[in-house]
């Protein structure tokens, strides 16, 4: 899969430097290192141990020859792409930058237009890491209000802080909460991402994401978007799904209790299938539908299906026996009753993580992302269905 991009800015002027730096990290999710070149060095990448995904080189009036002819000497296979900002007019310098292996070169003052076609081709030609494609964990209610978003929200925070490149989405495009809980309010949401998916990547994604302080990408509905859930075709899902894969290590999905092709594919590509549920007759009867839904509908495995039982009561009348008496093979976990705290969190738009870390329902949701986070078997295929959509029961 793909990490974020890396960028080593070299030079000898500090504040051009800090200048560029700060450009290029405008553009999104990038990783921007500098190295102020001073003395006798004239080597840009002279004591890099890992080569970046490209190198941007500021020349002055004076060494850029003998910079650029240090990058000549290199091995191919020991330079990474070059972008080259230098004085204009200097037909000499733009031809030991090209020899160089120079890409593009650019005179100050640099606008975005160019800075992010430079980067849009740097992400186009970046070859993909080898190994597996993001970790996606699903999350759904069994019956409406049973705590999916609370839960999706605070398992991809923990994630995120974890230290996993970590994207949560709200997939309830007309009544999507999750902003709500880190207090924030999309812009450009999900809506134009799908809308974009035919020609989305890495780096366009970015415009489309809120970043929470933690490091969490958060992709949802912006207000006043107009779209009905049946309006979103599965192939523009499954187009973002890819995106979104390539660019983290885990995508967490707030899914609707509406099942069509748009939900479908997220369900049928998730390693991780969460139904959360609370102890009542209403809220088993409907985890029994959705369960078998997406085990005999969908043709998922139960191996990748978990019940989160929230709000959990020892004493209720619907405990844990008879819960997995009614759901056979699905794994059993439970998040405490405290309402106060989730609610409170909620309305302050802070994690549980920040809002209580010592709580029991914070406890358990850290080991609920521990669990997740666990080596898993290969999983296994599922089969593609045909259908054209369900809605889970409502029972009142």
């Amino acid at each position: 899969m793909r990490k974020r991009l890396k960028i080593l800015l070299a030079g000898r002027g500090q504040e051009e430097l800090k200048a560029l730096e700060a450009l290029l990290c405008s553009q999104g999710d990038i990783e921007v290192s500098s190295r102020l070149m001073v003395n006798g060095s004239v080597d840009p990448l002279e004591e890099v141990s890992s080569l970046p995904d490209a190198l941007v080189l500021l020349v002055g009036e004076s060494q850029w020859e003998a910079e650029l002819t240090a990058l000549c000497e290199r091995p191919a296979s020991e330079r990474p792409p070059l972008m080259v900002v230098g004085p204009k007019g200097n037909v000499e310098l733009i031809r030991l930058a090209m020899r160089a292996g120079a890409r593009d070169f650019f005179s100050p003052p640099i606008d975005d237009s160019e800075i992010i076609q430079f980067l849009h081709e740097l992400t186009r030609d970046r070859p993909v890491e080898p190994g597996r494609a993001a970790r996606t964990t699903a999350v759904i209610n069994a019956k409406g209000g049973s705590g999916a978003s609370l839960v999706a929200a605070n398992l991809a925070h923990r994630l995120a802080h974890n230290g996993h490149n970590t994207v949560l989405v709200d997939m309830d495009i007309q009544f999507g909460s999750l902003p709500l809980y880190f207090n924030v309010v999309p812009e450009h949401g999900l809506v134009r991402a799908l809308e974009s998916a035919d020609s989305l990547d890495v780096l366009a994604l970015e415009a489309y994401l809120q970043r929470h302080v933690s490091g969490l990408a958060l992709l949802a509905s912006s207000p006043g978007d107009n779209l009905g859930l049946g309006e979103v075709p599965e192939s523009k899902v499954e187009q973002l799904l890819q995106v979104l894969g390539s660019a983290n290590e885990e995508v967490v999905v707030d899914l609707p209790r509406w099942l069509n092709g748009a939900t479908a594919c997220v369900l049928e590509r998730a390693d991780n299938i969460l139904i959360v549920m609370q102890q009542s007759v209403a809220h088993l009867h409907d985890a029994q539908r959705l369960r078998d839904i997406i085990v005999h509908e969908l043709m998922i495995p139960a191996s990748r299906i978990s019940v989160v039982v929230n709000r959990f009561e020892k004493r209720s009348d619907i405990g844990l026996g008879a819960i997995g008496d009614a759901l056979p093979g699905l794994t059993l976990r439970t998040l405490p009753n405290d309402f106060k705290r989730a609610s409170q969190s909620i309305n302050m738009g802070s994690p549980l993580r920040d809002l209580a870390p010592k709580a029991p329902l914070t406890r358990q949701l850290k080991a609920l992302a521990e669990a997740l986070e666990a080596p898993s078997p290969s999983a296994e295929p599922v089969r593609k269905r045909s259908f054209l959509g369900w809605a889970l029961p409502a029972r009142h």
